[in-house]
């Protein structure tokens, strides 16, 4: 079955990309940052493969919105589509949510999901799908000078009161992107709603045994074991630097990337499906580090430990108050991949991850390009979304592709019992 879906907050289109591996059709992605939606442009709305590109509606302009800005101007375009979406997904910012921030409850990015509620009215599609970190599910917790702290409900048990009033059934879930073939650890929380979904459907959606079966199907239709995991060697080896010749950078000035010799394993090669075997990837930009700084990369492969955070004391011998540096562990699974690119530590080279390193941890196919700045900071971190912080912010493809695989399913279940029940209700009454 194929839904027709809107990527709300889409960012660069990793869960639009998901969906249409799974076989759904794109409508609408909904981005408010530049450089975010160049990258989605010309992945997913300009890109040579037809099976992956929006079906984009000509009443709305083909570029970035803010959905605030797409509400105001572009409602009677959105009322239009009511009948002829399945699917509304998305994930509203979670910077205000995330236990590594500050965790305000008037934090203005909070409120967003009740634009992303408006969109729900206005389009009624039969499935939403709501995707952020699991601390959306956290209470707040607000200090008051002369009162005991008080504690707020959840966002996540708002956005369902809310959605129950529409007339949507929905349930909550967590899932862990290493177990669908992402080489990483990165839990995220879902709520998943189906406009007049009967109790078995909802019942269904969150059964162990049943997502367990789509999990082995979606494994094996990667041609993994479900069994496996993707480490971090296995998932970016191809891309080590050492012994290769160094190139100037294919969309840099006065930078220099290493040349592709190929892939050395099963996960690379299906990344790098329609590549032609030594065809270079975009986005392999290598940092320019000092000597100093190469030199606190080597003192923390030889001291740290890897596959974690740097302790308290090797943080002081290096002389940075910085608290989240990870030395990757080659043969294990790769922390949640951040929008920061020196947050990570490569295996056995003394430098940071390319964007195409980021990338692989994250499930985006070679194919896929990066556009826009590589970095950014100060204040502009308010307003850019770089290639790092594109990637950091996105659904892994791979997740999304599951998801997709998944909501199809409880769609045909929720056909079928819908079916049973009218055929139960025809039968006539024994006398």
């Amino acid at each position: 079955m194929s839904l027709k879906f809107i990527d709300l907050f889409a960012g660069c289109g990793g869960l639009s990309l998901g969906l249409m591996q799974a076989g759904h059709t794109g409508v609408l992605a909904v981005e408010k940052t530049g450089h975010a939606f160049s990258t989605l442009r010309k992945n997913l709305l300009e890109g040579a493969r037809e099976r992956f590109r929006f079906d984009w509606p000509a009443s709305i302009p083909r570029q970035n919105h803010d959905i605030i800005e797409l509400l105001a101007n572009h409602e009677d375009a959105l009322l239009s589509l009511r009948g002829q979406v399945d699917l509304i997904a998305g994930g509203p910012p979670c910077q205000g949510f995330s236990v590594y921030g500050d965790r305000k409850p008037n934090d203005l990015r909070n409120a967003l999901y009740k634009k992303y509620l408006k969109v729900v009215e206005l389009v009624q599609p039969r499935v939403v799908l709501l995707e952020n970190v699991e601390g959306i599910d956290m209470p707040f917790v607000q200090k008051r000078a002369n009162s005991p702290p008080k504690v707020v409900h959840t966002t996540a048990a708002r956005i369902k009161k809310e959605l129950k009033a529409m007339g949507y059934g929905s349930v909550a879930f967590k899932l862990c992107s290493s177990e669908y073939g992402v080489p990483q650890v990165r839990p995220r929380f879902f709520i998943m709603a189906m406009r007049g979904a009967t109790k078995r459907t909802l019942q269904l959606a969150t059964n162990p045994e049943f997502l367990e079966s789509e999990r082995i199907d979606h494994m094996w239709a990667l041609r993994l074991d479900p069994a496996a995991v993707t480490t971090v060697r296995q998932a970016i080896s191809d891309l080590e630097i050492t012994g290769k010749a160094r190139l100037p950078c294919q969309d840099t000035k006065g930078f220099q990337q290493a040349a592709y010799a190929g892939p050395l394993t099963p996960y690379q090669v299906s990344m790098r499906e329609g590549m032609t075997r030594l065809q270079a990837p975009n986005s392999m930009r290598l940092p320019r580090h000092g000597d100093e700084t190469i030199t606190k990369f080597k003192l923390l492969q030889e001291k740290g430990q890897p596959g974690y955070k740097i302790g308290d004391e090797l943080r002081k011998e290096l002389g940075t108050s910085k608290f989240r540096i990870h030395w990757l562990n080659a043969d294990k699974l790769a922390p949640t991949i951040t929008t920061l690119p020196d947050d990570f530590i490569h295996y056995n080279e003394p430098r940071i991850l390319t964007v195409r390193e980021f990338a692989r941890l994250q499930s985006f196919p070679d194919w896929f390009e990066f556009h826009g700045k590589y970095t950014t900071g100060g204040e502009l971190r308010k307003v850019d979304c770089p290639r790092y912080s594109q990637i950091g912010n996105a659904v892994p493809p791979r997740l999304a592709m599951f998801l997709g695989r998944y909501l199809a399913s409880l769609v045909e279940q929720d056909d079928q019992f819908k079916a049973e029940e009218e055929a139960d209700q025809s039968q006539p009454m024994a006398a």
